[in-house]
């Protein structure tokens, strides 16, 4: 999998790339190399990755940050699903 977001995620948390490493027990070199996108990740390094940098795996992947969020409790399903579409832009 792509790691799109990795590098902007890491300098937001003002970790080098040896701290993230130290962090999340994922090698620096790999981590390198997955910034560069010169590697894909395993889902459980991304998992890993995340941990360390104290965010969802779907954020390391380009997902947003408010698809947890639950609709109004007045509304019905159709129109939590019409929502959560506007949200994400589909």
């Amino acid at each position: 999998m792509e790691m799109s977001h990795l590098r902007g995620f890491r300098q937001r948390a003002v970790m080098s790339q040896e701290q993230l490493a130290q962090k999340s027990g994922v090698a620096r070199d790999t981590i390198s190399k997955l910034e560069m996108g010169h590697r894909k990740a395993y889902p459980t390094t991304i998992r890993k990755l995340a941990a360390g940098l104290e965010v969802e795996p779907q954020m390391l992947l380009g997902g947003v940050e408010y698809l947890d969020e639950q609709p109004p409790e007045d509304t019905s399903p159709e129109q939590s699903d019409q929502i959560q579409s506007k949200k994400v832009g589909f």
